[in-house]
């Protein structure tokens, strides 16, 4: 590389080759996306306690479980425009922090109103990292890695998924009758409240962020401090090991933060109704079906350690998004993402129709093993689907919108987050096929939507 030369962002991230940086980049990002998912999921095995414990409606437990969904989408909304305006590493420690702070303080909650509100903040902070943290990863990462570094990040959820069971299983399954421990000080404090103040810790990784990263040189050079830019292009390929420093990126004129209707320019506009479909099924469908998993679980009469089964249905994932980590490179995103969403959609109505007491135009599917196989192979095919959209979620807007537009579409999902486990909650009392269904269709309607209409973006460098 020349030195004087004049290129772009892209152009000098696709001549650093993938090295120690990166590895070292996905650790960080991906271990808040872990605890993102543990915070996520944790209210799925803590509900049934809350219920009891509160005497709750089932509406108010359907409200409570998906408060912090609620509040998931302010905060992709909010936090993706604030990351465009101020950057994104600044946004990525905020969010952070919020999501563990707030966790930690739910173990305070006396009863709906402040476990509600609790719960809302915190989301506030979940989908705000979520905005940002797929936007700050793709923007140090070469064209043709890209959407396999996306899904790996994207594989980091069940992990999450993972330690949630584990701590579920520690402060809730294996405590002592009646689910109470003795605190030195403190006294008997029930398993629940223990299991959020442990799930706190997050909220030291923002030590890290701020040790660990820096502003990416997109947004550096989009807003107009081009030499910061190309320091930090040369600090990158230092550490991959780069004796050369990359040549000089072009300067880009500063411009304003993205305003939600640059989404809707017509340059963009059909692919930001065509991914916010996509975002609103894929939410729909996961969050309909898992939120409501342990009752799910129960409700097929399967024997042993519930817990055992949470853990395989959470490790079924890691193949899920290994497997579209290879196919978002190989055959591209929209095809990836498209057909998992619709193979997504047809294992939940497999499994939903081996339900008990189901009996569907004679099709024989009841049993454990219908029922089993089935539920595992939805959580497969619905996590590598996660780690697809992730991938084509950030390729789909240009720099000065894809924080804004990865959390537009992101907040719309959570919507259909908020909606899926009200009415799988509210169906159930027909009975289980009639919860399930609508969340098997919403799946594959929206893998159609995305086949249908999405672009190509494959070995496409960033906007």
């Amino acid at each position: 590389m020349s030195k004087g030369e004049t290129v772009t962002v892209a152009e000098v991230l696709d001549r650093i080759p993938i090295g120690a940086f990166h590895r070292r980049l996905l650790a960080v990002c991906g271990s808040a996306w872990a605890l993102d998912g543990m915070e996520v999921i944790i209210i799925s095995f803590t509900l049934p306690v809350l219920i009891e414990a509160w005497t709750l409606s089932g509406l108010s437990a359907g409200l409570l479980g998906s408060a912090s969904l609620m509040g998931m989408v302010l905060g992709n909304w909010g936090w993706g425009w604030y990351a465009d305006r101020y950057g994104r590493q600044v946004a990525f420690q905020w969010t952070v922090l919020l999501y563990g702070v707030f966790t930690g303080l739910t173990a305070l909650a006396v009863g709906f109103y402040s476990g509600f509100a609790l719960r809302f903040l915190t989301g506030m902070g979940l989908g705000g990292a979520l905005a940002v943290d797929t936007s700050y990863l793709s923007e140090h990462l070469p064209t043709d890695r890209r959407g396999r570094y996306l899904v790996y990040l994207d594989a980091f959820w069940p992990v999450g998924y993972v330690l949630a069971v584990v701590l579920a299983w520690v402060f809730l399954a294996a405590l002592p009758s009646g689910g109470m421990i003795a605190v030195p000080v403190v006294g008997a404090v029930a398993g629940w409240r223990l299991l959020f103040a442990a799930a706190a810790f997050p909220a030291l990784l923002v030590f890290v962020i701020r040790s660990q990263l820096r502003e990416t040189p997109y947004y550096l050079a989009r807003t107009g401090d081009v030499e910061a830019a190309n320091e930090r292009l040369a600090a990158i390929a230092e550490e991959n090991g780069e004796e050369h420093a990359p040549p000089d990126v072009e300067g880009v004129e500063s411009t304003a933060a993205a305003s939600v209707s640059r989404l809707f320019a017509p340059d963009i506009r059909r692919q930001t109704l065509m991914i916010a479909a996509a975002w609103f099924a894929i939410n729909f469908g996961y969050y309909g079906v898992f939120i409501w998993l342990p009752q799910t679980v129960g409700a097929a009469g399967v024997v042993g350690n519930v817990y055992g089964y949470f853990l395989l249905v959470g490790l079924v994932q890691f193949p899920g998004y290994f497997s579209a980590a290879y196919l978002v490179e190989k055959i591209g995103r929209k095809p990836t993402l498209g057909s998992y969403l619709v193979l997504s959609g047809v294992f939940t109505f497999v499994f939903a129709t081996a339900m008990p007491g189901v009996s569907l135009f004679g099709l024989g599917l009841s049993g454990f093993w219908p029922f089993f196989g089935g539920l595992l192979a939805a959580s497969f095919f619905s996590l590598g689907a996660w780690g697809a959209i992730y991938a084509y979620t950030p390729e789909l807007f240009p720099t000065e919108a894809r924080a804004t537009g990865n959390g537009f579409a992101g907040g719309v999902g959570k919507i259909a987050a908020v909606i899926g486990p009200i009415l799988a909650g509210a169906l159930v009392e027909v009975g289980y096929l009639a919860a399930l269904v609508p969340l098997a269709i919403a799946f594959a309607a929206g893998g159609v939507v995305v086949l249908a209409f999405g672009r190509k973006t494959k070995g496409e460098p960033l906007r």
